[in-house]
């Protein structure tokens, strides 16, 4: 009987850092080297519990990548693979989700490793604090956010309660499960959420 050996494959180690938001908010992922930039940017999603109904772009270099539309200025993000954009370690690139509240993402290509085909990919190996709320502001909305929940102000304006009734009970910036982050990419991995383009 002759065991064939599981086809190895390249996988990127990637830190995404949430810019300009203080504390740190990130997370260190393992993806396959033929992931899209569309793919990613679906994970990312998952990543920083985004709901993914903002536009998009990658800047790589001087190139822009978008999700295809007829509208879209950049390169075609479903086409992208990371393995074909010229990437080495130490490199990074930007991803911009919501050209209102202009969320920054820093992508650091930390390492290349080799897997076998059967790793579970993507994989999240690690991460600090939960994304801020999808519509807050961005940074700047949602460091006020972090203010008010410090509770160190005995007098909130009508905005202030406001704001903390939109954002609800029980939202704790510094909660982050590693678990939770796992479970929710392996199953829109294995349900094909990621691939679809649409």
């Amino acid at each position: 009987m002759t065991i064939r050996s599981a086809k190895k494959l390249d996988a990127y180690r990637l830190r995404v850092r949430l810019a300009d938001v203080e504390p740190p908010i990130w997370r260190r992922v393992l993806v396959v080297g033929s992931t899209t930039l569309h793919e990613l940017h679906r994970m990312i999603q998952l990543f920083f519990d985004w709901y993914d109904y903002h536009l998009y772009t990658f800047e790589v270099g001087d190139r822009s990548f978008e999700a295809p539309d007829e509208e879209a200025e950049g390169e075609d993000s479903t086409k992208a693979r990371l393995d074909r954009l010229g990437l080495s370690v130490g490199d990074s690139f930007d991803y911009i989700y919501d050209f209102g509240d202009d969320w920054r993402h820093r992508i650091e290509i930390e390492a290349m490793e080799t897997v076998t085909r059967h790793a579970w990919l993507p994989w999240v190996i690690d991460g600090a604090r939960r994304g801020p709320p999808e519509d807050c502001g961005g940074p700047f909305g949602y460091a006020t956010i972090q203010e008010l929940l410090k509770g160190t102000s005995t007098e909130l304006d009508d905005d202030d309660r406001a704001t903390l009734e939109w954002l609800g009970e029980g939202f704790d910036p510094e909660e982050f499960s590693l678990p939770q982050a796992r479970h929710a990419v392996l199953l829109a991995s294995a349900w094909g959420v990621l691939r679809r383009k649409g």
